[in-house]
Formats: C-alpha cells, structure tokens, sequence
C-alpha cells in the first residue's frame, strides 16, 4: 500500500490511469490518450504539460480561478467550479461536457486542489458515461488509485453510488454543443 492511500504502482490494475511521477507534477497520470489529471499545477510545470500536448485545462476549483499560473503559456483555461461539499449530477454534466468539447482541440488535463476528489469524482463518472466503466471498477480506481482521496468526504462515496451511468451518459450524448467560458 502507498503512502498516497492507493495500490503500489507495481500493483495497479493496467487500465487504471498510468502515473506519470517523472515529469514532477503533482498526482498526474494520464487517464487516456487526451485525459490526464493532476493537482494544482504550479508555473514550474507548464513544460511538461506542454510536452504531453495539452492545449486545455479544466480547472474544479471553486475559489481558485488559476489565470496567474496560466497566463502566456498558451494553454487555454476552463473552469468549472465544483464545491467538494456539493457535487451533483448537473456540475459533473458541465465537467464532462467541458472535457469533451476541449478534446477536439487536443489532450485535456483536468485538476483541483489536490488532484484527489473532485478530480476523482469527474473520472470515475467519466470512466463510466463514456468508457463505459462499471461502477465498482470506477469508484475502486477512485478510491485506491492511489490519487489521495480523503475519507472526510463521504458524500463522493454515496454520490457514485446514486448515480445512474446510463442517465448520465444520456445526457451528456444528447446535450447540446455550448460553447465552453474560460
């Protein structure tokens, strides 16, 4: 077991997110070929981002709107923010559809404080609605992934429980195309 709360790399199921520790990053792994998440990420890291293609980052952060880490790199910022406290279906449609709509311009990294929750959340759901994920598979990889999820919030537990895959993979397939506000 890992300091971090999850399964020692060598231990890691092989479709779980690839950490990639080498690039310094806080808690990045790459979820996909254009998915990644991570911590905040600090100005020291923009070079490596750049290096794994990222052309946008969604940020979660609620009181954090991240325009001093990014500006001039390049990167364009979207956020949607999420209160770790109060996450529900329709703040973690807007998520999903900001990650979809910026994956036609290229790889995507989505973060928040500590690249634990609130991102954990959004990709267990997006493990499920678009990888077609089951939900104890999703919220394992949530849970033991190694990505430092904090007990205290025992509403993403239940939130994971409550959903309905189907439903949101419904919507987000049927939600019109709006335009994303960085």
């Amino acid at each position: 077991m890992s300091a971090a709360g999850g399964d020692d790399h060598e231990t890691r199921p092989g479709h779980w997110a690839d950490p990639l520790d080498e690039l310094r990053v806080e808690n990045l792994h790459r979820i996909t070929p254009t998915l990644y998440r991570s911590a905040q990420p600090r100005r020291a890291d923009m070079a490596a981002l750049r290096s794994l293609g990222i052309r946008t980052v969604v940020s979660l952060r609620s009181f954090n709107d991240d325009k001093k880490v990014f500006a001039g790199t390049g990167m364009r910022l979207v956020r949607v923010p999420i209160n770790t406290w109060s996450i529900d279906d329709a703040k973690v449609l807007r998520a999903l559809l900001a990650i979809r709509e910026a994956q036609k311009q290229g790889p995507v990294l989505i973060h928040c404080m500590h690249g634990a929750d609130r991102t954990g959340v959004i990709a267990a759901v997006y493990r499920m609605a678009v990888q077609d994920w089951d939900k104890d598979s999703a919220r394992h990889e949530m849970l033991r992934g190694g990505y430092g999820y904090h007990t205290l919030w025992r509403n993403i537990p239940r939130y994971i429980e409550r959903l309905d895959p189907a439903k949101m993979r419904h919507a987000l397939s049927h939600a019109p195309v709006i335009p994303v506000v960085s």
